[in-house]
């Protein structure tokens, strides 16, 4: 599950808004007739019965009691009492409203609660009416730190014994802080195999980063890190430490597509070196990271980055780091994830046998998530 929220500014006091009656969503439900003008405004009414849930209404009159859970990049999840949590786009929402407080984020970055009724074009939070194309996020009650952070964790793997004894493991694993202001994010991606006793591949790429929201589409990116390990390419630990900014290209319901740069330092130990070469280098560097992420269907999503880096030719010079994942929804929590990941880098060191390791690697992992 996904969940997400905001910094909130101090709450007034709550005035009391009507809820819509189940008699009249039912009435909805048959005729389709948008209320009057004065249905919106807040009068004290006994409430109806069943007002211990959130009501959703879409588009195709589809009626859902429930809870209200988030709503972010314009999909909203609700957990129905009896479907359980479905995620839901932005725009297939006809008439959303609260049972109690919600935090609401805008996009010029400022927070509200209180009672949330959306309908038909119009939302009212505690009767005061607003843009619904202002809301950027959505969580039920107040916010609390639990809400800010979501994680996904992605694992895989093979077992061969017979002619050829081979164990291999990948792991993927996402950690996310979203608020309205600010977006932190780690990622971990690690592959080994082990062949007849023997080790041939043991990597570990850890990236992360911080952003804060200067508006919707810019942000200042005050640091991101990464570390990365692979003996095979001569690599015994890489970090590489910077800051840079980021614009969000596209953003919309389905699709978003972001870019960030900035100039860093690389730190690089190699696992060996020749006879008089050093066994670290440090060097000045340039990076540049790309994000892609889109909805192909309901069941389907399609997410790529691609991180080049520019440093001195005996850190390596030029080197990228490029992955594409398709995933594909089991169940609300499970996913089937289908990895295509390479790596590059332009000029390996040479080892102590001055052996010049393959510039390529490329890797292709198939692994079961869980969201949380």
């Amino acid at each position: 599950m996904r969940l997400f929220c905001n910094y909130f500014l101090p709450s007034k006091k709550l005035t009391a808004l009507t809820l819509l009656p189940l008699a009249y969503n039912a009435q909805l439900l048959a005729n389709d007739t948008p209320p009057a003008a004065s249905t919106f405004v807040p009068v004290k009414i006994t409430a109806p019965v069943g007002n211990d849930f959130d009501w959703l209404q879409l588009t195709s009159l589809e009626i859902l009691k429930g809870d209200i859970k988030t709503l972010y990049d314009d999909k909203l999840e609700f957990d129905s009492d009896e479907l359980g949590v479905l995620v839901i786009d932005w725009d297939d929402v006809k008439i959303l409203q609260s049972k109690g407080i919600v935090s609401v984020g805008f996009t010029d970055l400022t927070t509200k609660t209180g009672r949330l009724q959306v309908q038909n074009g119009k939302s009212y939070l505690d009767g005061v009416e607003f843009d619904p194309q202002h809301i950027m996020t959505l969580i039920a009650g107040e916010p609390t730190e639990a809400n800010y952070w979501s994680s996904k964790i992605s694992l895989g793997a093979n077992f061969r014994q017979g002619n050829t004894d081979q164990i291999d493991y990948s792991a993927q694993a996402k950690v996310t802080r979203r608020t309205t202001e600010s977006r932190f994010n780690a990622d971990y991606l690690g592959n080994y195999t082990k062949t007849d006793g023997e080790n041939t591949v043991n990597n570990h790429r850890i990236n992360g980063h911080f952003d804060w929201f200067l508006s919707k589409q810019f942000y200042l990116r005050p640091v991101f890190a990464e570390y990365y390990k692979d003996p095979f390419l001569n690599i015994g630990s890489k970090i590489t430490l910077g800051s840079g900014v980021g614009y969000n290209l596209i953003d919309t319901s389905k699709t978003e597509l972001s870019i960030s740069a900035g100039p860093a330092y690389t730190y690089t130990r190699f696992d060996q070196h020749e006879v008089g070469s050093s066994n670290t280098e440090g060097s000045g560097t340039f990076v540049l990271d790309t994000a892609f992420d889109t909805e192909l269907s309901k069941s389907v999503d399609f997410n790529a980055q691609y991180r080049i880096q520019y440093g001195n030719q005996q850190s390596g010079g030029y080197s990228h780091h490029a992955m594409a994942t398709f995933e594909v929804e089991l169940t609300d929590m499970f996913d089937l994830d289908l990895s295509f990941v390479w790596d590059r880098t332009n000029n390996p060191r040479a080892n102590a046998d001055g052996t010049v390791p393959n510039a390529n690697d490329y890797q292709f992992i198939v692994g079961f998530s869980i969201d949380m």
